[in-house]
């Protein structure tokens, strides 16, 4: 129990890492007009290594910091993340995971599904944010590019994580 509290930590602390990083990256690229939107990256690392007990908490938590940083309306993504959680334990459990190209194929779907939703949720609420559609296809085009190499690349830097405050069993550090 413990251990997986500890990875629950880990977990959690990574997704806030690299969500600060992305958040550094958008003020820059900001500046010319484009946004990475990238919540497809953010529930796989706790599908592949938490129970449905620490999983749900830690995707809802790092909803709720994507919301504050993007100033969505709270809980939007903290409910998304927590339901790609749920669809994601299922699928990473049922499936042959170990592939290099895994994370990939389940982020991407993800992230588009996301950011689908995301500008339905904004033409509704016309109010708090005009996102046009020439503007969304660039930023879409912008976050799939950009989501290719981060897909495979934040659970290996969650599990590399895990490994560096030994939350991962040994016979996992060699699959």
């Amino acid at each position: 129990m413990e251990k997986q509290n500890r990875i629950a930590f880990v977990l959690l602390t990574t997704n806030l890492v690299t969500l600060t990083l992305i958040g550094c990256v958008n003020s820059k690229l900001g500046q010319f007009g484009v946004f990475l939107y990238l919540p497809g990256l953010f529930f796989l690392p706790g599908a592949l290594y938490l129970d449905h007990l620490r999983g749900m908490p830690v995707a809802f938590v790092t909803g709720l910091f994507l919301d504050q940083q993007i100033q969505a309306p709270f809980g939007f993504h903290a409910f998304v993340l927590a339901g790609l959680h749920a669809l994601g334990s299922r699928w990473v459990r049922g499936s042959n995971f170990r592939k290099d190209l895994s994370p990939l194929l389940f982020q991407l779907p993800a992230n588009v599904f996301c950011f689908i939703l995301w500008f339905f949720w904004i033409k509704i609420g016309k109010d708090f944010l005009d996102w046009s559609l020439s503007r969304w296809s660039l930023d879409f085009l912008a976050s799939t590019i950009a989501l290719i190499p981060l897909a495979i690349w934040v659970p290996s830097f969650a599990k590399s994580s895990m490994l560096l405050v030994k939350g991962l069993p040994v016979e996992t550090e060699q699959a």
